[in-house]
């Protein structure tokens, strides 16, 4: 059981390693596009870093979704990779909310239309994204110090 224990705690401090990995795109994605948004970047530049920061993002996917199988398959903790689910779906929704924000913006931008209303909504959307994604994250931090005392424990 302590093996399993131990196997698990690794698995969820992987799974942290792949959000700290997923933050920095983020930040990447961000950058790139304020850049953009004062033309510091030249549009196939921004375009650019999208694609990469992109591929990042599916090859995080990828991680999470192992060790989400992980929790399933080789330790039956439908509990932990319930929570894993939870997790990708909220990025997912981030990341398209986040998509669509920044193309509204460029579009009012350009001047042609009214968005304001809806980038608001939007921008309201993320943040209620980011809450859910935050909750999730402390069930997930709680779970890993759980774990971490019974290793603890178990070690006496």
């Amino acid at each position: 059981m302590a093996d399993n224990d131990s196997l698990i705690l690794k698995g969820l401090q992987s799974l942290s390693k792949a959000q700290d990995t997923r933050l920095e795109l983020y930040k990447e994605f961000d950058d790139a596009y304020k850049d953009y948004l004062v033309d510091a970047c030249p549009p196939e530049q921004y375009h650019s870093i999208c694609k990469i920061v992109t591929e990042g993002f599916q090859e995080v996917s990828l991680d999470v979704q192992a060790i989400e199988r992980a929790m399933l398959d080789a330790f039956n903790r439908k509990d932990i990779a319930t929570m894993i689910r939870r997790l990708q779906e909220a990025e997912k929704e981030k990341l398209r909310e986040t998509a669509t924000l920044q193309i509204l913006s460029i579009e009012a931008r350009k001047g042609d239309k009214d968005y304001d209303d809806t980038i608001q909504e939007k921008t309201s959307l993320l943040k209620q994204i980011q809450a859910n994604i935050q909750d999730i994250w402390d069930e997930i931090r709680q779970e890993t110090a759980e774990l971490s005392f019974q290793l603890a424990d178990n070690s006496k």
